[in-house]
């Protein structure tokens, strides 16, 4: 019963927000939202064309490469790593010469530096839970 409540309070949670957004959205100028709908439209459109069927092939390829214990770990860095790649375009890409942004603070910081590492984390924390796993059980919990 606790488990209905909860669901239930977390859609209308989520329906109060989805409202919230698009009252924002009906308020902003007409040019800005034929943005937002082109850049909706267009970011369907190269999620279905490109990055799904690139996500199968690799993890088909993964599948038949890699040992069954990596398969996991693999994912979510691959996954983790997609997500920070994808957050960190709008300040890794070049920009055209006279387009500053709205905020001159933003491009004052080594994103590339910062995605590199982030990239490395996530990566050696994969690499680690592949070595735990590979010791198995009874490595985790000797004592000393």
């Amino acid at each position: 019963m606790k488990l209905r409540i909860i669901r239930a309070l977390l859609i209308l949670a989520a329906l109060a927000l989805g409202w919230y957004g698009l009252s924002q959205l009906w308020t902003m100028p007409r040019a800005d939202q034929l943005s937002i709908v082109f850049w909706l439209a267009g970011g369907l459109i190269v999620h279905d064309a490109l990055f799904a069927p690139a996500c199968i092939a690799l993890g088909y390829g993964a599948k038949r490469l890699l040992p069954q214990q990596w398969w996991a770990p693999a994912l979510l860095a691959v996954s983790a790593s997609l997500v920070v790649l994808v957050l960190s375009l709008p300040v890794l890409l070049p920009r055209s010469p006279g387009k500053t942004p709205d905020n001159a603070t933003i491009l004052d910081r080594p994103y590339g530096v910062s995605v590199v590492i982030a990239l490395a984390v996530i990566w050696l924390l994969a690499i680690a839970v592949i070595l735990v796993r590979r010791r198995g059980p009874a490595a985790v919990h000797r004592t000393p």
